[in-house]
């Protein structure tokens, strides 16, 4: 009962917050531009890699088998 306070109460603040806010005009130059270009790339890289690292536990999760252990560490 509590939890659900405190997450009503957090949930009213932060749409207070974001509601009340002003414009920032704010100038972004080009360096900051590609340093965000980079962080989304690596992003969606890594997030492509760790996919490729773990899918044969994510595809053994979806069909409800068994994972397959392929190393080669004899």
């Amino acid at each position: 009962m509590i939890m659900k306070t405190h997450l009503g109460l957090t949930t009213f603040f932060l749409f207070a917050i974001l509601l009340s806010a002003a414009p920032a005009q704010a100038y972004i130059d080009p360096g900051t531009g590609s340093f965000l270009v980079q962080g989304i790339i690596a992003a969606v890289v890594g997030t492509g890699v760790a996919i490729k690292m773990f899918w044969g536990r994510i595809k053994a999760a979806l069909t409800g088998s068994k994972p397959v252990d392929d190393d080669d560490d004899e």
